[in-house]
Formats: structure tokens, sequence, C-alpha cells
């Protein structure tokens, strides 16, 4: 092996094979930092070039170590060149002296990965060269480190100054936190960005640059935005205008949704977010990822297709809670008297039955308060902030909060008793979960 990984591992009772195990520990324990679920952590694989200085000119293969995710023992193998290694384009690289090291995590095109990994492995490095692996700490490092490398991802593509969003998301005007979306087109090979290629509903006279000098006018000016209308930076670096319209996949989607609370979209709906102090990689689950309406009408029974069409429209309106919120949906007869049962244990408020359709302006309202709104499949409401009650008979998800949690075991819990309800989740990071008894589905809301 090379004397630069017998050098790291010079420690009593340490191998090299030791040290290649603690790196892919290391790196296995940013990546749990940084996805909802960690069965989400793809099928990671790291490279080690072996004994570079002891080959000739001649020969034409070099040997490798490698570890994956989940392996128990180091593979060793050999290649002709680093092409060798799949999907090597897309993976972060590292090249010092007379070693390199390799990390696939199987990604096909560059995200924000490579600039966290970027980060995270020189200060890896640096630590066991200065601490020894014994006095190795990494875990107080995994924020900055993350937020270093997310910094670079985005002035890299998009010329974001990400200390600009940061600061933008904690702001207050008139005593409200931001709610906006901004749209950032990407750089392209040359490093110019691209022109938007959809119009603007309205133009600025005198764009303003999107930098932190104008911060307190950016401030004022998101406030034209919300989830469904976008501010729009041109090529300039300036904020041009307001557009309604979708983006193309090459843009970048800032959703600014709460104090300190963000989501970006780019490159065909790969999804990052900070919130609660931490980030977060979004995992689209294309198998349980559906358009609403189609989803709808395949688990609410006996419903015609007018009234799905009407659910959607108030699921959609119950998205735009800040806050997130929970629709619980049945049939009228069991949606009545659920709403009876826990009005009358006084666990919900209780109101005139009113049709959402009629007031739709209400929505808001009715679901700003803690806890779940009851509808039925008419869309009539008269039950507000119902704590969500039963035996706990599923098993929670430790990663989602408990909203999510709660409304998973009541639908459960209420189809044992022979009541089929379904359960709407918006969540404070704006995704939108539809839970039946059986299955758990991230809903595509229809335009």
């Amino acid at each position: 092996m090379t004397n630069y990984w017998n050098h790291l591992a010079q420690e009593d009772n340490i191998t090299t094979e030791d040290l290649f195990f603690k790196i892919r520990d290391l790196y296995y324990r940013l990546l749990v930092h940084l996805y909802n679920d960690p069965k989400d952590i793809p099928d990671f694989k790291i490279w080690f070039s072996m004994d570079f200085d002891g080959h000739s000119e001649e020969q034409t293969e070099y040997p490798v170590a490698f570890v994956t995710k989940n392996s128990q023992e180091i593979g060793y193998s050999s290649i002709h060149d680093l092409s060798d290694i799949e999907n090597f384009e897309n993976s972060y690289s590292r090249y010092r002296d007379n070693y390199f090291i390799v990390f696939d995590f199987k990604d096909h095109t560059i995200t924000p990965l490579q600039f966290i990994t970027a980060s995270f492995f020189p200060e890896l490095i640096k630590q066991i060269e200065l601490f020894g692996m014994k006095r190795l700490k990494i875990s107080h490092m995994l924020e900055p480190l993350i937020a270093s490398g997310i910094s670079e991802f985005l002035f890299g593509f998009y010329q974001i100054d990400f200390n600009l969003l940061q600061t933008l998301s904690a702001m207050t005007y008139e005593g409200s936190y931001i709610d906006c979306t901004i749209i950032v087109p990407r750089l392209n090979s040359s490093g110019k960005k691209r022109v938007k290629g959809n119009g603007l509903d309205f133009s600025f006279i005198n764009p303003v640059t999107f930098s932190i000098e104008n911060l307190r006018q950016i401030r004022k000016l998101v406030e034209l935005s919300d989830k469904y209308l976008f501010l729009v930076i041109n090529n300039d670096g300036k904020i041009s205008g307001v557009s309604s319209e979708d983006v193309r996949p090459d843009e970048c989607k800032i959703r600014l949704w709460g104090h300190l609370s963000w989501t970006l979209t780019f490159d065909d709906n790969q999804k990052l977010s900070y919130y609660n102090g931490h980030y977060h990689i979004h995992v689209q689950k294309q198998s349980n990822t559906e358009h609403s309406v189609d989803l709808l009408s395949s688990v609410i029974k006996n419903a015609d297709v007018d009234q799905i069409n009407k659910i959607d429209q108030l699921i959609r309106l119950a998205a735009r809670q800040r806050h997130g919120t929970i629709l619980i949906i049945g049939n009228p007869e069991d949606i009545g008297k659920e709403a009876k049962r826990i009005c009358g244990s006084g666990n919900a408020t209780g109101i005139s039955k009113i049709s959402l359709l009629e007031q739709k302006h209400l929505i808001a309202y009715l679901t700003s308060i803690d806890g779940a709104l009851l509808m039925d499949t008419d869309c009539n409401c008269e039950c507000i902030g119902a704590i969500l009650d039963g035996d706990m008979i599923t098993k929670g998800s430790p990663a989602r909060g408990a909203r999510f949690n709660s409304t998973v075991n009541y639908v459960k819990r209420r189809s044992q008793l022979g009541q089929s309800f379904i359960g709407i989740v918006v969540s404070e990071d704006r995704s939108v979960d539809l839970v039946t008894d059986k299955h758990v589905y991230r809903l595509t809301l229809s335009n």
C-alpha cells in the first residue's frame, strides 16, 4: 500500500484497513445527518489508490482498494485509469502527491453532495493528521462543513450568495416571516447565466441586484411572491420581474417559507432544504409519487370525478398553510360521527356545518390552529383543531414529526374500527403526503 495511507494509520493496533473503514463510517455519519431517512442514503463506494509509487511506466494496471456502504471487508481490484471507475465523472475525487480517493454516490449529475464531500474529506484528513484516529471527533463539524459545500454549489452554478439566503429567511416584514419563491437561472459552460425561457407576468422598470447590499429592498419585494408567484432573477443577477409560469429543469427554484427555513429545487426536481437547524437532502420516491387527482380517485371510494376535483382544489388551498396542517377526509356519515365523537370529548372545536367550496377563503384560517380539519367528500366541515387520538398501533418514523406520525396512526386505527379515512399531511417544509390505512404517498398537486 502507499506510504500515505500507512502514514495516516500509524497508531498502535490500527491498520490501514481500519483507516479505510473509519473513513467509510464517518462519511456514512455525514449522510445520516443529511438524509431524512437512512434508507434513502445511496449505496456509495469509496475507492482508494494503492502502491502507485512502486509501478514502472510499462505497467498498464494499477491496484485499488474500495469499501461500500455495507461492506464488512476491504475489496481489491485494478484499473487502467480513473475512467474505469463507474460514474467517475459525477463522483467526488481528490488527488494529492501519490494518492487519490474517489467517493462514488451514484448521482448522475453534479449536485450539492459533491461539494459537501469536498468540504468534508479534507477536514477529515486534517484532523486525522493532527489528532490521530483515536482522538478524532468530527460530529461537531458536520453542519459547518455541509453549509460550506452548499455555499460553493450555489455560487458555482447559480452565483447565489448563501449568506443572503440565510439572512433573508431570518428577516421579518411588518412582523411576518418570509414566504416567497425566487427563480435563478443556471450558469452555462461559459460562466454566463442562461436567460429565463418563460415570460414574466410583469417586470420592474429598475431591476434590483440580488445581493446582500440590497437586503432591505429585496425583503420588501419578496412580499409580491408566494408559493405560486415567483420573483425572477435575470442573467445580470437582478430581480427583473414576477412570473407564475413553471421553470425549466436547469433553473433553481428557491422557496423561502419561514424563519430560517428554505428549500432549493434544481435539476429536474432534486430538492435540498434547511429547517429546524439542519440541512436535508430529499429523495423523490417515484413509485409513491402521484398526481393528486389520479391518486385521490384510486383511494376515495364512491366519489365521482366532480367530487375528486373539488377535493383536489381544497387540498391545494390547504397546502398553502405556512405552518403545515392536517385534513382528514371520509364519507359524510363517518366524518359526521367522528366529528361528534371528537368534539364531544373536548378534543376539537365544533363549528356549524359549512361548505368549504362556497367559502374557500376560510380554509387558510380554519387550518391555522393546531390539530386536524375533518371534511367529508362533499367538502363540508364541522370540526377543526382536532386532536387525533387512538392507541399507538403503528411504528413511528423518527425522521418525521408528530403531525405525520399521529395521522398515520389515526387513519390505521379508524380503519380497524370500520371507518375508511384518508389523511392529508402538509408539512412545514411544504411537502404533502396522502395517508391511507395501507400506504403513504408523496403527493404532486395538480395545477
